[in-house]
């Protein structure tokens, strides 16, 4: 079995598009998304009901939290009001802080930015935070699974894998790694893929700016 990951959608439908084709084309048989729904981009009520057409789980990232509790969202230029439909503030109203499911015999565990806070950056240039060797010492989990950053991660610990696949849109001037994961499941093998060339990513992970 395959496990398709994304993150960090921020309210752009074609960047999820064409996410969701690659993730299509590699035969995987669940897509998870660790939050950030909506934030930076112009199209919420757009990326959000592709998610809830294609029954993707989903949880609850910063961006998310934001816009319910201030009924903003942060674009490009500062904060402006959401102006969402319905449907869409009902689905942002359901998500759940975090998830943990058990996958083809293993445990995963999704958050936005850490166990500890939806706002915690772990990225690969530093090490892991507390609350991740926390959250290993305290849970059965296996696989950590992360967004926030928009930096892709693989990270082998003696507590288990923390993977994020990066973040999905592709907005002028928000630092993105147009990105996202697959995941096998008997072995955790961990693939990353540049969403517009279709190519692996095989070197180390870089923060990409689209100008």
């Amino acid at each position: 079995m395959r496990l398709g990951l994304i993150a960090d959608v921020h309210a752009d439908p074609r960047a999820l598009e064409a996410a969701l084709r690659g993730l299509d084309s590699h035969g995987v048989d669940q897509i998870l998304c660790a939050g950030d729904l909506v934030g930076y981009g112009d199209e919420p009520d757009a990326a959000v009901a592709l998610l809830r057409d294609r029954a993707i789980p989903c949880i609850r990232g910063n961006h998310d939290r934001w816009a319910l509790e201030r009924r903003q969202v942060l674009g490009r230029r500062g904060w402006k009001p959401a102006v969402l439909r319905d449907q869409t503030w009902e689905f942002l109203h359901a998500l759940p802080a975090s998830d943990r499911r058990v996958w083809d015999g293993r445990v995963l565990a999704v958050h936005h930015g850490s166990p500890a806070s939806d706002t915690e950056y772990v990225t690969p240039y530093r090490p892991l935070p507390a609350s991740v060797e926390c959250f290993w010492a305290a849970g059965d989990a296996q696989v950590l699974i992360l967004g926030h950053t928009h930096i892709p991660m693989i990270d082998r610990g003696p507590g288990g894998t923390v993977i994020n696949p990066g973040s999905v849109l592709r907005v002028p001037g928000i630092p993105t790694s147009y990105s996202f994961a697959v995941v096998d499941a008997e072995t955790l093998a961990v693939r990353l893929f540049d969403i517009r060339t279709g190519r692996e990513i095989r070197r180390d992970p870089v923060l990409l700016v689209e100008k």
